[in-house]
């Protein structure tokens, strides 16, 4: 079956966003691409917002669908890990949307309550699982400070790629993917001081195997 103008259009986009840069692809660019006219374009979004606005809600959709709580069973640590991947992953594919998370948030009213609710989410799915491993034995936090650890892993999970293009790339140079994964070993460096006895061994090998030194990107 044919892939329906739409979804070429999206695809396309995030392509060109991707390697290129949101800020320098225009709709007539995609069009050009794809071998269409504006007007055909056009006829499906009526301007660039809207395009953006189309592709956060397939990362919102794609990790909607993928992350669940498991509820049958006591939460470990690859429950953690499988949110984490999940994310990361819906993240390196839309990575244009992070690489200026706040420019392209603040482009509409739409983009932003579409930020809202991926935060929402990830934040409601991170306490999920604290207050899971917390449960399992394998976390000691106090109930007063689950929600700022929460908060804080999220906060690191949508802003590492931001802020290592910021503070070490140049411009339009692109985060590698193995630097764009050590999100999750800052993450774990905050949970390392609520692990419980029990779990320290398969937390560090977590940790190991996350850990990427900065300096993959010294010159």
């Amino acid at each position: 079956m044919a892939v329906k103008t739409r979804d070429r259009i999206l695809d396309r986009a995030l392509e060109l966003f991707n390697s290129q840069g949101e800020r320098a692809i225009t709709t007539n660019h995609i069009a050009a691409d794809l071998g269409i006219s504006p007007g055909n374009l056009y006829y499906h979004f009526r301007n660039k917002d809207e395009i953006i606005l189309a592709l956060f809600q397939r990362l919102i959709d794609s990790i909607a669908v993928k992350i669940t709580v498991p509820k049958d069973r006591p939460l470990n640590f690859q429950d953690k890990r499988m949110f984490l991947e999940v994310a990361l992953a819906g993240m390196w594919e839309f990575r244009f949307i992070y690489r200026d998370v706040h420019g392209v948030m603040n482009r509409s009213r739409e983009l932003r309550a579409a930020y809202q609710q991926f935060a929402r989410l990830s934040l409601q799915t991170l306490e999920r699982i604290i207050v899971g491993l917390v449960s399992s034995g394998y976390m000691d936090v106090p109930e007063q400070e689950i929600e700022a650890l929460a908060l804080n892993n999220f906060m690191v999970l949508s802003s590492w790629q931001e802020w290592v293009t910021a503070a070490f790339l140049e411009e339009n140079e692109v985060l590698p993917k193995k630097l764009f994964r050590r999100a999750f070993y800052q993450i774990l460096l905050m949970d390392r001081p609520f692990v419980c006895e029990v779990a320290k061994e398969s937390f560090a090998e977590l940790e190991a195997e996350y850990f990427v030194p900065m300096s993959i990107l010294k010159r």
